[in-house]
């Protein structure tokens, strides 16, 4: 370590490796993210296999 210069290498080099690992993690979610809105069912509108909206009724007749 110089006088002049101090720890300035240093810091650059950890510095750098900071900027590659932020790089590295937002491909990551970005590939995260657009898998699982990719992987998302077609009934994703939040109700349930039982909902009255997806499920035909079924009317009972008497023949009285």
């Amino acid at each position: 370590m110089s006088r002049i210069n101090g720890d300035k290498s240093r810091f650059h080099r950890i510095r750098k490796q900071r900027i590659q690992q932020r790089i590295r993690n937002r491909e990551l979610y970005n590939l995260n993210v657009n898998a699982s809105t990719s992987a998302k069912p077609a009934n994703a509108s939040g109700k349930t296999g039982n909902s009255p909206a997806l499920v035909k009724q079924s009317k009972v007749h008497s023949h009285d």
